[in-house]
């Protein structure tokens, strides 16, 4: 099913493009772990030069994006 609307699998959650250029951003849960396509997807972005982060919390995305957090 979401084949048919353009959705491939292991891509990033959200590509977040920012004044550093582009940041994909995967959402796991305290436990979750990454797929064998999602670490592909990882290398891809790295070798193309772009940064990958994994999230587990709103700090963790803010630090992701370049944002102050309230540690």
């Amino acid at each position: 099913m979401n084949q048919s609307i353009g959705v491939v699998a292991g891509v990033a959650d959200m590509m977040y493009l920012s004044d550093n250029g582009l940041i994909a951003i995967e959402f796991k849960t305290i436990i979750g772990r990454q797929q064998p396509r999602q670490k592909q997807w990882q290398e891809t972005i790295e070798a193309a030069g772009y940064k990958y982060h994994i999230v587990r919390s709103l700090n963790e995305f803010l630090k992701a994006i370049n944002k102050p957090t309230n540690d």
